[in-house]
This record gives C-alpha cells, sequence and structure tokens, in this order.
C-alpha cells in the first residue's frame, strides 16, 4: 500500500454551494506498506519500506520468512508488481510465492485489508512522512493485536476451498 504525506480525499457534507475546505501541503513525500496476513490464523506481518523496488521487497521476503519460523509450507500472494515477479529474488525453499492474474486486486485477501487502512488515513495532510509512518503503524496496531479482525477481513470464501 503507497501512503504518503498527501492522502487521498473523500466526501465531505456541506451545504448547498458551499465548497469544502481543506489542508493543502506543497511537495509529496511517500512510502510503503508491504503486509502479510494469514487469513486462516489472523496473523499480520506487516513492514514499512522506502520504495518498491526488488531489493526493498527482497528485505520484507527476508522479513517474513524470519516471521514465520521453520514452518512446512508458507505461500504468499502478490499482485503484479514488477518487484514481486523479478527473478533476481532469493526465495527460501519454504515459501512459494503465488502471483495474482493482472487487474484482479479482488482476489488479493490483503487488499481489504489496505481498504479498511486508507480509511484511517483518508482527508489528512501530514507535515513529515515519519508523520505518516506513524499514522500507518497507528492504524496497523489494532489489527496486529487482534487477528480475528484481520481474518474477518482476509479470509474470503475462495481460500476456504483451495487446494493446499
Amino acid at each position: 500500500m503507497r501512503f504518503g504525506t498527501r492522502t487521498e480525499l473523500g466526501r465531505r457534507w456541506t451545504a448547498c454551494g458551499c465548497r469544502p475546505t481543506g489542508e493543502q501541503i506543497s511537495g509529496y513525500e511517500y512510502g510503503y506498506l508491504s503486509a502479510a496476513p494469514a487469513p486462516v490464523t489472523g496473523e499480520l506481518f506487516a513492514l514499512i519500506l522506502p520504495d518498491m523496488t526488488v531489493e526493498s521487497f527482497q528485505a520484507f521476503v527476508d522479513e517474513f520468512c524470519r516471521f514465520v519460523g521453520e514452518k512446512t509450507f508458507v505461500r504468499l500472494i502478490t499482485d503484479g508488481a514488477a518487484a514481486h515477479r523479478s527473478t533476481r529474488l532469493k526465495i527460501d525453499d519454504e515459501l512459494t510465492i503465488e502471483h495474482l492474474p493482472p487487474y484482479s486486486p479482488e482476489l488479493n485477501p490483503v487488499e481489504r485489508l489496505f481498504k479498511e487502512l486508507r480509511k484511517e488515513l483518508k482527508n489528512r495532510v501530514f507535515e513529515s512522512l515519519q508523520a505518516v509512518e506513524e499514522a500507518v503503524v497507528k492504524a496497523v496496531m489494532p489489527f496486529i493485536k487482534d487477528g480475528s479482525r484481520v481474518k474477518k477481513l482476509t479470509f474470503y470464501g475462495w481460500l476456504h476451498t483451495a487446494p493446499t
């Protein structure tokens, strides 16, 4: 999920004929939140990254492998980002990366989590990248602490019948 000092604007109700006011800031800094939910258990691994390069995604994969430990089989579902499909990635034998078809975010369980996180950041302007990162961490923490929220958002019906 890309986040930044200027967030998405949402609808605001105002009197007819009145234009709503809002904060503005020039310039734009952004970062990325990469997350891997476990829909069956509700566990959530999340990491803030500076960009979406192969090196950053490799750091995410390495930390994710340390997080899951010595489990027998782990499947990580990714979208079609170039960094996710790079042949330069070094993947542990216990980890399988599953690539979704193009233009199919509705199949990716983490997208519903990102939608909830974006609601927390909507209509806000941040003075610095550090401030927005703190807001992202604050928005993610309830999901990390309460796995039932993650499970409710990410345990899609098709996952119940997916082959293991």
